[in-house]
């Protein structure tokens, strides 16, 4: 899978504006695993090997819950065999998009569900927050059990419209997100680089920028890499930009953002 260049990319906002919107809870219950793959993160090609992430895949044994992440309606129940929901048919399998109640500046927002095992909702029907929605399994484009999780804003059926879950679900208790910025001397977004995170518990936490212009930032935030559920503390984060090792403190807290900005110096 080719990288982008980054004058492909859209350039990111002038300034860092950090805005928390945690709106919605996890979708798996207290059962299941709510962590996503490291090697697939949203933006991710799994070294290369894979198109480049629209969300966010979590390991999970075939028949575990599904929940809602938030209060709204089922917009869409069933596989997509017919109606396209990807670049091709049969790619999400078994799928649930949930039309979720809470808006961001006006503006709608879906959450897909693909790959399930079993569907236990209708199209139209009103759920809340942890409601069971069906279980994890490996139907469509799945090479082992796992819940796909995708935010769509606006258009629930365009491919293109996603954005970073980890920006948008609760982090777990006692956790905060990292997001950051890897540019280039052109202050452009730099593409598929990888940024490591040491941090004292001695946890191996690693994470690439988003590979191309199909998996865009949020809006505001304006970022190119996200990172979930890390535990207060303060981690050095780090790049290696043609050959210049950059590396930045930040201290991440519960519930919140931390923001670093890693440039490629000039010269």
């Amino acid at each position: 899978m080719r990288k982008a260049n980054p004058e492909e990319l859209p350039l990111p906002n002038p300034k860092v504006v950090i805005e928390e919107h945690f709106l919605f809870g996890r979708p798996l219950g207290k059962e299941g695993n709510n962590y996503p793959s490291s090697k697939y993160r949203y933006g991710m090609t799994w070294d290369g090997l894979l198109a480049p992430h629209r969300g966010i895949d979590l390991a999970n044994e075939t028949g575990t819950p599904v929940v809602a992440i938030g209060h709204g309606t089922v917009y869409y129940a069933g596989d997509d065999s017919s109606q396209n929901f990807a670049f091709i048919t049969e790619f999400y399998g078994n799928m649930i998009i949930l039309q979720l109640d809470q808006k961001w500046y006006e503006r709608s927002l879906f959450a897909l569900y693909a790959h399930l095992n079993s569907i236990d909702v209708e199209k139209g029907q009103i759920v809340s927050a942890g409601d069971p929605l069906g279980s994890v399994g490996q139907s469509g484009a799945a090479l082992a059990p796992h819940l796909h999780l995708e935010i769509r804003i606006d258009d629930p059926a365009n491919y293109i419209m996603v954005r970073n879950p980890e920006l948008w679900y609760t982090p777990l208790p006692g956790t905060g997100v990292l997001a950051g910025r890897v540019l280039d001397r052109q202050g452009r977004f730099v593409p598929g680089q990888l940024v490591e995170i040491d941090c004292p518990d001695g946890g191996r936490r690693w994470v690439e920028t988003y590979w191309n212009q199909r998996t865009l930032p949020d809006e505001v935030i304006s970022e190119n890499f996200v990172f979930s559920d890390i535990p207060e503390m303060e981690c050095t984060v780090r790049a290696e930009l043609q050959g210049i090792l950059i590396s930045h403190t930040v201290r991440i807290s519960a519930q919140r953002i931390a923001f670093v900005v890693l440039e490629q110096p000039d010269g």
